[in-house]
């Protein structure tokens, strides 16, 4: 341990290029080393597709010549066709031809010659291929083709390749490190010299030079380090030289500034305070040490900054109020920046001007006419004011707007001329008014007068009229205050208008149907007839929505509220609820043939083309109808029963008019709350998984387990998915609980990887979940939430007959979850339709037979034919079958003799809990029957 801690130490005081010797020869060998890796396992897979290939073509060939000599009972033809074909192919070892009591082989008598160390072979650790053919004669006889390989020839080339790659690979190492050496010989003698130099630099020798030797780089770095030295020496000595003129400069300059009465500060370009002098410490009762080396503080408490230009140099000045000595200063502040020889700014230097005294001189006597223009200019009302001859003297903005004349020109003017009334007799009171306005004391107020404004304009306004006073009572003039109320006026119209109103369409909203539904009740209870309550929703209006926009979606609606009220006319009464939902109410109905003619004739009017914005489009709509006095009597349960009957439209298939039917809706209530009890099961996690293995009989091991969906109900316990898998397969609801399956199936495979790695878990996948159209992406993230467990891992089992309803969709999403790994079965295969195109469409990896089948395959022959006809499909098409509902081992056997390895029923297992599993599998035994299934007679077979 000490000797490898002696040589790491000494390595590490190396330079870069000697440590990189190391580095670079590991690198080289873990490159090298992964190569051969990849190359040898790349000859070796070469050479077993090559005698696999081999074997394929040589049976091929072999197989229908030997069938046809073995009929003829032809034994030495046999012979020499095998001798022939051992001595062609150098492939193959030994050919064996075994029928009826015969058995014909034939051997390589050339000794096979390997050419490459044992240890090598040893390393290559493969075998040989072999292959075993059954074939059935003519005659009925079972006749076996063997084929046996020979490897030593493929382990001759492999072990020549790594010969040849292992020669260019020294060549190229030597290469490598010969000019390795070179470089470090050479910048080793430069980094010497270079650090002599300096060493002597440092130590105050500073007319050390290096010598201007060696190679072109050496040369480069002398003349480079003995330029640095020349300048550097040089700006010593001068540095020295300025250093004394510079500090008696400076002291002076301070001087100077502290003898100042203004107080000055100097800060730099980031705001950090230098200097400031004896005034700037006596104003703010600050030391030096205290603010030099700090940012500034913000003095301003109020600025009104008027920057200037003198001499090309930028100067700030800016009136502020300061707080210093304890009280509020007004002063001047001038800012100018400064810079240095080269001309650049690096700072700022300030100066304080106290100038209190002046702005509260000047504030004294602004202030009363500030506030008297700042309180008429700031108020919504206008304001005139006239001497006491009614000429006038002062408009503020708003009057200026209203009346269109300004401050300037109406000054002088009679009043009358600005404030022209349109009303004469009130135009003749307000000039009584101001040639009584010295005598009397009144107020003159009027309302909703007209005024005439000087471009023509008519507003309606409100005014008051009095006199101005001084404290005396002398009059000095007339003040009039108006208010424009037009737009108020026209408001309140709108208002009521859109209160019952909607905007877009112009049809009754809600709150003006509650009117009118009240009114037409009381009509049909008075004449004994019917009031029908259809509520109106457009069909697939959403998509119209999002693919042409907001705008072309209005447009529409405007259009279709137009043909409503063409449709409904005087007699009836249409309203919109909101978004795409309508009402109409067809009053005086006397029966149910005159209410479902008037629906038809409105809904062949509603799928009319409609042209947008040149556009062509067609649009239907689904009706519900609740009929007054038939349904109910109150508004609000008739438009609840309509709505009910809208829905059932649209699920009947939508462009269509639906009548309420009150015992439908209450098994829908009914429904309603059993979805609703399921939703709130998978929220409070009351769903369980259970699971079935899965075997192959043929290996006699567990392949798997089929995830089945359990309810642990409160009160009922364990409920099957029949009992409540069909109430919400209809509903988004079964992607919810999809999506859970998927989830708890692979946090299970999850678990049981340690153990059982192999096992694949098949999930059941309702068609309203697998034709949702984003089904692969949430596939993607539930799988990436699980990035230790392999996707191949996991089986979609989907029904064929859900599978057909939209091929072409299902054979895409197929394809896209195969491409991440996800295989498919097709559950209950034979049930539905079963059509060869269906199955050569769908990209099954499985075939599932049914148990309905399986069940009575011992007794009946057309179950038993089914059974032979599914599993020569699946062969046929290259998919893999497994059985479900195998009760008896019997099952099992007969399922071996048909070719069916894959199997799962209750003979093997009931589906069970997670938490047993582990327990039933180490103790599953495959029953000793399926161990000698193919050589078992069964007459059903």
């Amino acid at each position: 341990m000490q000797t490898l801690q002696d040589f790491l130490q000494r390595w590490q005081q190396r330079g870069v290029y000697t440590r990189l010797f190391l580095p670079i020869f590991v690198l080289i060998v873990l490159v090298s080393g992964l190569r051969y890796y990849l190359m040898i396992n790349a000859e070796v897979s070469d050479a077993r597709q090559r005698l696999t290939t081999e074997l394929r073509h040589t049976a091929h060939y072999l197989i229908p010549v030997l069938s046809s000599l073995s009929i003829q009972g032809n034994t030495a033809a046999i012979h020499k066709l095998l001798v022939q074909e051992v001595e062609v192919s150098p492939a193959l070892s030994r050919i064996s031809w075994q029928y009826s009591q015969h058995q014909i082989q034939a051997e390589d008598a050339r000794a096979p010659a390997s050419g490459a160390p044992a240890w090598f072979v040893k390393l290559l650790s493969w075998e040989a291929e072999n292959s075993a053919r059954e074939v059935r004669l003519q005659d009925g006889n079972i006749a076996v083709l063997h084929l046996e390989t020979s490897i030593a020839g493929e382990n001759r080339h492999v072990w020549q390749k790594v010969m040849d790659q292992a020669k260019i690979s020294l060549l190229t190492i030597f290469t490598i490190y010969f000019l390795l050496g070179l470089l470090l010989r050479s910048n080793a003698r430069s980094m010497h010299s270079l650090a002599e130099a300096t060493d002597k630099f440092k130590r105050g020798q500073h007319s050390v030079r290096m010598a201007i030797t060696g190679t072109a780089e050496a040369r480069a770095l002398a003349r480079t380090f003995n330029s640095m030295a020349d300048e550097v020496q040089a700006l010593l000595l001068s540095l020295q030289r300025s250093q004394r003129a510079n500090s008696e400069q400076l002291h002076f300059t301070w001087q100077l500034i502290h003898a100042l009465p203004i107080p000055i500060f100097f800060q730099d370009q980031y705001g950090i305070c230098q200097r400031i002098n004896h005034a700037w410490e006596e104003l703010f009762g600050l030391r030096a040490a205290d603010v030099v080396g700090k940012p500034m503080p913000v003095l301003a408490l109020h600025a009104s900054k008027r920057p200037q230009q003198e001499s090309g140099q930028d100067k700030l000045v800016m009136e502020m109020q300061i707080q210093a000595a304890g009280k509020i200063l007004d002063v001047i502040y001038y800012q100018a920046s400064f810079t240095n020889v080269d001309g650049n700014a690096i700072g700022s230097i300030g100066a304080l001007i106290d100038i209190s005294e002046r702005n509260q001189a000047q504030a004294t006597l602004a202030a009363e006419n500030v506030r008297v223009e700042t309180t008429l200019a700031s108020i919504g009302d206008a304001v005139i004011s006239t001497d006491v001859h009614g000429r006038i003297l002062m408009l503020n903005k708003v009057a200026q707007q209203i009346c269109g004349w300004s401050r300037k020109e109406a000054q002088s003017h009679a009043l009358a001329d600005v404030f022209s009334l349109t009303d004469s007799q009130q135009r003749r009171q307000l000039q009584e008014f101001l040639q009584q306005i010295c005598q009397g004391t009144d107020i003159l107020q009027a309302n909703n007068q007209i005024l005439s404004a000087r471009t023509g304009q008519r507003f309606e306004v409100d005014f008051t009229a009095a006199p101005i006073r001084q404290k005396n009572g002398k009059v000095m003039g007339c003040v009039l205050v108006f208010r424009d109320v037009s737009e108020k006026h026209q408001l309140m119209q709108q208002l009521r208008w859109q209160a019952g109103h909607d905007v877009l369409t112009g049809l009754e909203n809600r709150a003006a149907l509650s009117e009118r539904f009240s009114a037409a009740i009381q009509t049909a209870h008075t004449h004994q007839q019917w009031l029908a309550v259809c509520l109106l929703d457009l069909d697939h209006f959403q998509a119209i929505n999002e693919s042409h926009g907001q705008e072309f979606a209005n447009k529409l609606l405007q259009q279709v509220a137009r043909r409503l009220e063409s449709s409904a006319g005087t007699e009836h009464h249409v309203a919109r609820l909101g978004g795409d939902e309508f009402v109409v109410l067809l009053q005086n109905q006397q029966d149910v043939a005159g209410v479902e003619l008037n629906l038809a004739l409105l809904l062949a009017e509603l799928a009319q083309p409609y042209e947008i914005e040149l556009q062509s489009i067609s649009l239907s709509a689904s009706i519900g109808v609740a009929i007054y006095p038939r349904d109910d009597v109150n508004a609000d349960t008739l438009l609840r029963c309509a709505d009910q009957a809208m829905y059932q439209a649209k699920l009947n298939g939508r462009n269509q008019f639906h009548l309420f039917d009150a015992e439908q809706d209450q098994q829908l209530r009914t429904h309603h709350n059993q979805r609703a009890r399921i939703r709130q099961a998978l929220q409070q996690d009351e769903l369980r998984l259970y699971f079935q293995p899965k075997v192959n009989m043929r290996q006699g091991r567990i392949i798997g387990m089929e995830a089945l969906l359990r309810w642990q109900h409160p009160e009922q316990g364990i409920v099957g998915p029949l009992q409540f898998l069909p109430l919400i397969e209809h509903t988004d609801l079964i992607i919810d609980v999809g999506d859970w399956v998927l989830h708890q199936a692979m946090a299970q495979l999850r678990a049981w990887t340690a153990l059982h790695a192999e096992w694949v878990i098949s999930v059941n996948i309702a068609a309203r979940h697998f034709q949702c159209k984003d089904f692969v992406e949430r596939l993607r993230k539930i799988l990436a939430a699980y990035p230790d467990v392999a996707p191949e891992r996991l089986e979609i089992e989907i029904l064929e007959s859900a599978a057909i309803q939209d091929i072409q969709h299902v054979r895409e999403v197929m394809l896209a979850c195969q491409k991440i790994g996800v295989s498919f079965a097709l559950d209950d295969f034979g049930t539905g339709y079963s059509s060869l195109s269906y199955l050569k469409r769908l990209p099954a990896d499985t075939l599932k037979i049914d148990q309905s089948f399986v069940r009575d395959m011992l007794e009946d022959k057309d179950d038993l034919a089914v059974i032979s006809a599914i599993i020569g499909l699946a062969d046929a098409f290259n998919r893999a079958v497994i059985a479900e509902g195998v009760e008896t081992a019997e099952h099992g056997v007969a399922l071996l003799r048909l070719g069916c390895d894959l199997v799962q029923g209750y003979g093997i297992a009931r589906p069970m809990p997670a938490t047993q599993i582990e327990a039933w599998a180490k103790n599953y035994v495959a029953p000793t029957v399926w161990d000698h299934g193919k050589d078992l007679e069964w007459e059903g077979a």
